[in-house]
């Protein structure tokens, strides 16, 4: 049931869950601000703001400075090391296609704009909660700045203490938050969750998270609760045992997500997947295309499944309507041409696996050219190579970030790889490059693909 103004919700320790009791509370209004909408995303995304030791005191003094929003509403936290935001937008298509709830989500990166981050419905939060939220952390971290015990707070934590904001003054039923970095530590894991999910383990971030998969694991299952559900699609048999383990020791009933048990898949295509759903009587449409997704949907029917048997009952249709509606831009993307341009900001290992499944399973129209772009630490040979072999020119441009691989880096990891690769200094140029060709691979980088989808003026 939609909480209405006038009630609102209190998590009762213990694994009781939540419950709604009257109390005297305004929603946020349209109100003249101190600020206007540009200075508070300027704020926001301010250099100024610099990421300090890893932990919760942050999070924790910033949220009590909101009246600690995350109080009022549970969720689903969505960790992982890929898929984990297919998986976030899916939850919200779905439950924002009937008329049942309101529900919030948060996402990362964003691609073209800062307030993709942070939706409502499957939609952008009104203006006025940017500023009204940011006017409130902006006397927050005036205090935090004078103690070092606290030191300022990080991009993602003013962010994600944003959401939370928002999430209250909405009223949302449900909030579906995606994990940033890791989990145990991760700003968002200190919200309620009523499901938690890790989609799988892989190796990025391997100089924060542990030298390994075990250690990675282990930090990500930092966002389970005891005697609270863990859903993942993770298949790796050691992973899988660590999972169990963990879960074990707290009481969490822990589900292994598998498609087969789920639906049938009729016919899959570049643009994404006919299935057959168990339990439903017409074929459904899935738009988000490659074998990974079929793993990520999965996970959502197991947790749709299990919000249902606590309470948060969700119609066929409605399920139907949310996964033939569902849209993830930079993720197997689709950009019209001439020539058609095909967009995917694989960025690690994982990553790159699932693109060039992808490319084998449905090749490229010849000539291909290939357009990659990619970050410092990231497997930058390795992603060279493999997309090589799929296309017929190569050429390399930085991303727009600071981190970016450099000309010099170019020069000695890359160009001596395959002499068809050529280096450019902007996007236009590398796509110029490939204009005569029967189709375009743009990759490497959810940077890159930002850049791609502002300059083509779009990001759906």
């Amino acid at each position: 049931m939609r909480a209405c103004p006038g009630h609102t919700r209190i998590y009762l320790p213990g694994g009781e869950g939540f419950c709604y009791i009257a109390v005297l509370k305004y929603p946020a209004q349209e109100v003249s601000p101190k600020m206007d909408f540009s200075s508070a995303i300027n704020w926001l995304t301010s250099p100024q703001m610099f990421t300090g030791p890893f932990g919760h005191h942050r999070m924790e003094f910033l949220l009590s400075h909101l009246d600690d929003p995350q109080e009022e509403f549970p969720a689903v936290l969505v960790g992982g090391t890929n898929g984990k935001g297919s998986v976030t937008v899916l939850l919200e298509s779905i439950f924002s296609a009937g008329a049942e709830y309101q529900v919030g989500a948060t996402v990362s990166p964003h691609l073209v704009d800062l307030t993709e981050r942070v939706r409502f419905q499957c939609g952008q939060i009104p203006t006025h909660l940017w500023v009204q939220g940011t006017e409130a952390l902006k006397k927050a971290v005036r205090v935090m700045e004078k103690e070092p015990s606290l030191g300022p707070p990080s991009f993602f934590e003013l962010i994600t203490a944003l959401a939370f904001f928002a999430f209250r003054e909405t009223y949302v039923d449900l909030a579906f938050v995606e994990v940033g970095l890791g989990g145990r530590l991760d700003a968002t894991n200190v919200c309620h969750p009523e499901i938690s999910v890790i989609t799988n383990i892989g190796t990025d971030h391997k100089e924060i998270l542990g030298p390994d998969k075990p250690s990675i694991a282990r930090e990500k299952l930092g966002i389970i609760r005891p005697k609270r559900p863990l859903v993942t699609a993770e298949r790796d048999p050691e992973i899988r045992k660590i999972f169990q383990e963990t879960c074990d020791k707290v009481k969490a009933p822990l589900f292994f997500a598998n498609p087969e048990d789920r639906f049938n898949v009729i016919k899959s295509t570049p643009r994404g997947h006919l299935l057959a759903i168990d339990g439903f009587e017409n074929e459904i449409a899935f738009p988000l295309p490659g074998l990974h997704q079929l793993d990520n949907l999965a996970v959502v029917l197991e947790v749709v499944r299990l919000l249902s048997k606590n309470g948060f009952e969700i119609s066929p249709d409605a399920i139907c309507k949310g996964i033939s509606q569902v849209s993830w831009p930079g993720r197997l993307q689709w950009l019209s041409g001439p020539p058609p341009i095909l967009t995917d900001g694989a960025h690690n290992a994982e990553g790159l696996s699932s693109l060039v499944g992808f490319l084998k399973q449905f090749p490229m129209e010849r000539p291909c050219h290939l357009v990659l772009g990619a970050l410092k630490k990231k497997p930058v040979v390795e992603m060279a190579i493999a997309l090589a072999q799929h296309a017929d020119t190569l050429s390399f441009v930085p991303p727009t970030s600071p981190r970016s691989v450099e000309k010099s880096e170019f020069d000695s990891l890359i160009s001596p790889l395959d002499p068809r690769w050529s280096w450019h200094e902007s996007l236009e140029s590398a796509l110029a490059a490939g204009a005569s060709s029967g189709s375009i691979l743009v990759t490497g980088s959810l940077y890159l693909v930002a850049d791609l989808l502002r300059l083509r003026g779009s990001a759906s």
